[in-house]
């Protein structure tokens, strides 16, 4: 699917992105996030992606999706622990009255910062026509990952995973980000990464 060297550039193309999207969310909530390396997959099935994700796919998580379509197309699932709400509205002076309503508003509008700060930049990056976005939804409550990919087609997909933490220091919030770089775009972003290297 891409060989080494490409894997290696689009490493450091999907951190400086992501980079950006933890400077957006360190912005909104005034707190320092710490950001991990990517880890990129190629995944050909359920069985590669709970390998991938083997930690937080044990505990019931909250998770949202957002596609994206373009020369660079796929989807972004977002993955929040089950308490990572409540911390994200303490975070943002919101007082816990048990509302589902803005628990969930709060959820959709970080995932909309932090996909469209992390895609926009790796398309920047690779000189792509910049992907349009769908709205975020929530995809699934209460359930853990594994559990839930083996009822869907995700259990079936061919891609490059690209997956990647944010943790907001001092505080139990953490997210998990994987992106699933669609497999008709993979030709796109393997050209694309060609050219840039060969500039350097």
């Amino acid at each position: 699917m891409f060989t080494q060297e490409q894997l290696d550039a689009l490493q450091e193309i999907i951190n400086i992105a992501m980079g950006q999207g933890a400077d957006r969310l360190a912005r909104l909530i005034e707190t320092f996030v710490v950001l991990s390396v990517p880890r990129l997959y190629a995944v050909k099935g359920s069985d590669d992606m709970h390998e991938a994700h083997q930690q937080i796919s044990k505990q019931p998580v909250i998770t949202t999706r957002q596609s994206f379509i373009g020369p660079f197309r796929g989807e972004v699932l977002v993955i929040f622990g089950m308490n990572g709400a409540n911390e994200l509205a303490e975070l943002m002076g919101y007082v816990d009255d048990g509302e589902a309503q803005i628990k969930e508003e709060l959820i959709l509008d970080l995932t909309n910062l932090l996909v469209g700060a992390c895609i926009s930049g790796i398309c920047e990056q690779l000189h792509l026509e910049q992907s349009t976005f769908s709205s975020p939804t929530l995809f699934f409550e209460g359930e853990t990952l594994n559990s839930f990919i083996q009822g869907t087609a995700l259990k079936d997909s061919k891609a490059l995973l690209v997956e990647i933490q944010f943790r907001i220091e001092s505080h139990a919030f953490a997210c998990e980000l994987l992106i699933c770089i669609s497999n008709t775009s993979i030709k796109a972003v393997s050209d694309a990464v060609d050219r840039l290297i060969d500039s350097v």
